[in-house]
């Protein structure tokens, strides 16, 4: 098969596997090696049948793939490519997230297990997103930069829905994803001492804690265990509360919106004292 034709198969491939038919496929490559041309040019192009052309026709303008010029005979125009792709992505983009965060709700562990492993860095971003995306009012985070700029899309999507977001990191952290919390260490000089790790909570009841190592065998766990997501939260108040100690930030709204559901030692502390 000449390389050209090897491509357009491709290309029609990849067309229907988002969705489009044959038909569609082929005439919308027509149009775009020919334009503007009538139906009877492009059943000649685009080797679909004379028979089910117009109705291909009507499909891809419905769909805003092409566009008819009126006249004698009416012409076709296709939809740019970019624009056309711009629109998959979104399209696609929005299905994805609208999966993720319906997963993230309706699913759950096995009853015998609310802990379970993941392995590799792409199933570990995977799990940050759905618990970002899932999360119904705050999310808290201690992780590197790179993890961030990879979940950053998810955080502000968050934090636009209205999520309280509170990241806490060694390393700068982009701008715009909710209350930043760094020490500034550049990334390349604490890889040096340190692997990449990750603490996620989702309204302080489902956690994601473990490495992130950019690996295929890295490890982490998803838990709503009660004990492992207390272990979580300690983490993050002895990081957070060590930041504000340092730095002299007031970080107290934070570690008490961390502490809610925690036992409340100081007040227990108290009542002993006076016993």
């Amino acid at each position: 098969m000449p390389r050209k034709a090897a491509l357009e198969e491709r290309i029609v491939a990849a067309m229907q596997r988002l969705g489009f038919t044959s038909s569609d496929a082929r005439i919308y490559l027509a149009l775009l090696k020919r334009h503007p041309a009538t139906g009877y040019e492009l059943a000649a192009g685009s080797g679909v049948p004379r028979s089910a052309i117009y109705n291909t026709l009507s499909r891809l303008e419905s769909r805003g793939l092409a566009n008819a010029v009126h006249g004698r005979p009416v012409r076709y125009r296709p939809l740019d490519p970019e624009r056309l792709l711009a629109q998959l992505e979104s399209r696609f983009h929005e299905e994805l997230e609208e999966l993720r965060a319906g997963f993230a709700k309706l699913s759950r562990p096995a009853a015998d297990s609310r802990t379970w492993t993941v392995t590799g860095y792409a199933a570990l971003l995977d799990q940050a997103r759905s618990l970002i995306a899932g999360s119904r009012e705050t999310v808290h985070a201690s992780l590197w930069r790179r993890e961030a700029d990879a979940l950053a899309e998810p955080f502000r999507r968050a934090a636009a829905a209205g999520r309280g977001i509170v990241l806490f990191s060694f390393t700068p952290l982009p701008d715009g994803l909710g209350r930043a919390l760094s020490y500034g260490i550049p990334e390349a000089e604490l890889e040096r001492h340190w692997p990449h790790r990750i603490v996620l909570l989702a309204d302080r009841r489902r956690a994601l804690l473990g490495g992130a190592t950019d690996s295929e065998d890295n490890q982490a766990l998803v838990s709503e265990d009660p004990a492992l997501v207390e272990t979580a939260v300690s983490n993050l108040v002895l990081d957070i509360t060590l930041f504000g100690r340092r730095f002299g930030t007031d970080t107290s709204a934070v570690i008490a919106g961390l502490t809610t559901h925690l036992a409340p030692i100081e007040d227990l502390l108290a009542r002993s004292a006076t016993r």
